[in-house]
């Protein structure tokens, strides 16, 4: 299904005919099994609408390291925007749902889990049967070693969500997120690709919001809209225009200008009320359980109740 730093994903089809995502990981990015599996433990018990959830894991005998995920039939959001044909149109409501989930999800990582997610971008941003976001790849840097986690900042720079600060700091912060969370959000109001803007199209090899800012400042704001977003204009115009001082006060430069995401969530409540109630979603996860294969190998499910994923062995994978 596709590449990462962090490894390669498959569509995995198990024996009840169910289909998972198998994220294989790369040779030595992880750590040692011990830390591994402490690490991995504590993750598979995070429950959120807006978060997708890790199911299991297998260590197998040569030191492969899978994660077994839910499956997420329409993809990510990357590919949703910015590989879909002329006659597929995304609406402004639906654009904000997504802005708005994955809003809520990195609020709950920050302030109940814990966890700054240091690599959030378009591409691991999922979306279910609903069009409804769940970020994908949360808490992975810890189970990375730092070597890893430096190519993943990298990475994101390349593609255009790394805050500016991070050329020189390395390390991740709740500001930095909210950063690339801003780069999402102009995402969805300009219908174009950060890493577009980067390599020279539109953008003329400034990033995304350097470009948007740009046009800003010249009075000509309407040109930075995604022209399907312009025809509903005369009845979401002050909506749009919020969203995108909001977005640009994400992406501000300074960390100390962003606001925290309580204050991003709190705001696209406000400037879209009746979205403001949230998607449906799973209840809390709680224990684990483990099933021991043979040898060194183990496969361990992990959460609550009959959500987890069991199996003796790998799942068969297929691209």
């Amino acid at each position: 299904m596709g590449k990462s730093t962090y490894g390669t994903v498959y569509k995995a089809t198990l024996e009840d005919g169910s289909q998972v995502a198998v994220k294989r990981l790369r040779e030595k990015v992880a750590k040692g099994q011990r830390e591994f599996e402490a690490e991995v433990g504590l993750l598979g018990k995070i429950r959120h609408p807006n978060l997708l959830s890790l199911r299991a894991y297998y260590l197998g005998p040569k030191g492969e390291k899978l994660l077994v995920f839910d499956f997420m039939p329409r993809g990510s959001l990357a590919a949703f925007l910015h590989a879909r044909g002329p006659d597929t149109p995304i609406n402004w409501p639906t654009r904000m749902n997504i802005a708005m989930g994955t809003a809520r999800g990195l609020l709950h990582l920050h302030t109940k889990e814990n966890i700054i997610h240091g690599n959030l971008t378009s591409g691991n941003v999922l979306l279910d049967d609903g069009v409804n976001p769940k970020i994908s790849d949360f808490g992975l840097s810890r189970l990375m070693t730092s070597a890893a986690n430096s190519n993943v900042i990298a990475t994101a720079g390349a593609l255009g969500y790394r805050a500016p600060e991070l050329s020189k700091l390395k390390k991740a912060s709740a500001k930095t997120d909210v950063y690339s969370l801003g780069v999402i959000m102009l995402e969805l109001l300009t219908g174009k690709s950060p890493g577009d803007a980067m390599e020279g199209g539109s953008g003329g090899g400034a990033g995304l919001p350097q470009w948007v800012a740009s046009i800003v400042k010249e009075e000509w704001t309407n040109e930075v809209f995604d022209l399907e977003l312009m025809r509903d204009a005369p009845a979401t115009g002050d909506e749009l225009l919020n969203t995108l001082k909001l977005a640009l006060h994400c992406v501000d430069p300074s960390p100390a200008a962003r606001p925290e995401v309580e204050q991003v969530l709190r705001q696209l409540e406000e400037i879209k009320p009746e979205l403001a109630g949230g998607t449906a979603g799973e209840g809390g996860g709680g224990g684990s359980g483990s099933r021991g294969g043979g040898g060194d190998e183990s496969t361990t499910g992990t959460g609550g109740g009959d959500s987890s994923v069991e199996a003796t062995g790998p799942p068969t994978a297929e691209d």
